[in-house]
């Protein structure tokens, strides 16, 4: 049994079972929301107990995904992906993470030049992600420009 919980104790999880294998991911969106990157481990939702789900914010980040934090200390709590039965929760909320070992991380050609992991493990780039998950991202839409006809 592994426990862990916000900064504020407000929200706590109870997990059975805890994989050992962690990954990174070095998305904008994971940068924007942690300070980094977002070290987390893949736990299936049977091996998952919230408590203080009341005080459980969540945001809708993109089309596929929901991030979910603290609404009293904002502490980052656990990231879902629609339609897989699991919680991807932070390192950093756990009691003890002294056993677990990073195996992975994803978009690697988004991480900031001066950070850097060291060990052989598989790097995987943005593109290289969305083609293994068989998502084909959407490219950001913007009002055209005066010049391209749009309004100013």
């Amino acid at each position: 049994m592994t426990t862990g919980h916000c900064l504020c104790g407000a929200v706590r999880v109870t997990i059975t079972d805890l994989p050992r294998d962690f990954g990174i991911c070095h998305c904008k969106m994971c940068q924007r929301w942690t300070g980094l990157a977002f070290a987390a481990i893949e736990v299936p939702d049977a091996q998952v107990t919230v408590e203080g789900e009341e005080h459980v914010s969540r945001y809708r980040s993109s089309d596929i995904s929901t991030r979910s934090f603290c609404r009293i200390c904002g502490s980052t709590l656990w990231f879902r992906d629609d339609g897989r039965p699991s919680y991807e929760i932070p390192v950093g909320l756990l009691d003890d993470a002294d056993h677990l070992r990073l195996t992975h991380e994803i978009f690697v050609d988004r991480k900031p030049d001066g950070w850097g992991l060291a060990g052989d493990h598989p790097r995987e780039t943005e593109q290289d992600y969305f083609r293994r998950k068989g998502h084909v991202p959407q490219p950001a839409s913007r009002p055209a420009s005066p010049a391209e006809g749009g309004q100013p």
